[in-house]
Formats: structure tokens, C-alpha cells, sequence
């Protein structure tokens, strides 16, 4: 798995495959306890559009590489990506295409001819 492949994965899912589940839910954010502190009150936030997060008490954010980071305590990306993609075999990120599939047509003009 690459970078751009573990940043589509949604930051969510991977907070579940940890444990952690979402206190509360307003609009596209997702509210938590941190996972990177104890606290009492959630102030841990997932932008579930943007697929990053926000931790109020520590004032720190970003991706799910970012986050990854402060989880364990490494700078090293490979090691990260290699964490990230074995905390979620079963996640995977959606991969679309713009191209479009060629279909045969639903009909077919054989030929003109007069009305005589």
C-alpha cells in the first residue's frame, strides 16, 4: 500500500479497528475521546468529508499518516504505512476510475430506406 492508498482510508474505520468509537456525531464530524491522551470529555475530532482529524486538547491534526505518527511515536514512513495497512487488512480504500466501461449499444440502425 502506498501513501495516496492509505490516506483514502477513512480515519473512522481505522479508529475503530483500534477501539475507539464515537462519543457523539454532528454533521460530518465524528466526535471522540482522544486517543492520544485520557480526557473525559470528547474533544477529538473526525471531518468525515475531509477524512482528517483534529485533537482540540493537544492542538494537533491532519491525516491518517499524521495521526499514525502521534500513535506511535515514529517518523519513519514505511514503518507507518506498514502499521496503518496491518491495522486494516479489511479495510481498503475504494478505488474509482473517470474512464468509462464500453458497452454495446442497446440498439443498432441496420439501414435506411423510402416509404414507397
Amino acid at each position: 500500500m502506498n501513501i495516496e492508498d492509505v490516506k483514502q482510508i477513512p480515519i473512522a474505520d481505522y479508529l475503530h479497528s483500534l477501539g475507539y468509537s464515537p462519543v457523539k456525531q454532528q454533521g460530518n464530524g465524528l466526535w471522540y475521546k482522544s486517543p492520544l491522551r485520557e480526557e473525559h470529555e470528547a474533544s477529538f475530532k473526525v471531518n468525515t468529508d475531509r477524512n482528517l482529524w483534529y485533537d482540540f486538547g493537544a492542538g494537533k491534526g491532519g491525516n491518517i499518516i499524521a495521526l499514525a505518527k502521534e500513535l506511535y511515536f515514529s517518523d519513519s514512513l514505511p514503518y507507518l504505512l506498514k502499521r496503518i495497512e496491518e491495522q486494516t487488512p479489511n479495510v481498503r480504500p475504494v478505488s474509482f476510475s473517470f474512464s468509462q466501461c464500453r458497452t454495446e449499444p442497446s440498439f443498432q440502425h441496420l439501414e435506411v430506406r423510402d416509404l414507397t
